[in-house]
């Protein structure tokens, strides 16, 4: 199971993720490919953004959540990836976290 954390500061928004879907053999893993493609995506078309990778812990950080582009990029990622959760909940699971 891919397990999702979304952490929300006043200046900051952490995504975490782990794990495997196991919906299919690997190669053909719609779950698995969609949330990969998904999180890329969003990686890719933000800016102030730092990545880790430890240990099959995906870490990326977002620092300016000020920016409309981002704002935008980050709520579509969202909304997707809760999707993805309603539709595939055994295999995907979405934790939502304000602090």
């Amino acid at each position: 199971m891919i397990q999702v954390q979304i952490t929300k500061e006043k200046n900051k928004t952490t995504i975490t993720a782990s794990g495997h879907a196991g919906y299919s053999v690997h190669g053909s893993d719609i779950v698995c490919a969609s949330f990969s493609t998904l999180l890329t995506h969003t990686i890719n078309n933000c800016t102030g953004v730092s990545v880790k990778d430890e240990r099959g812990l995906f870490t990326a950080k977002f620092e300016d959540v000020n920016s409309i582009g981002n704002q935008t990029m980050l709520k579509a990622f969202e909304n997707t990836v809760n999707q993805l959760a309603e539709q595939y909940g055994k295999y995907i699971t979405v934790e939502e976290v304000s602090l």
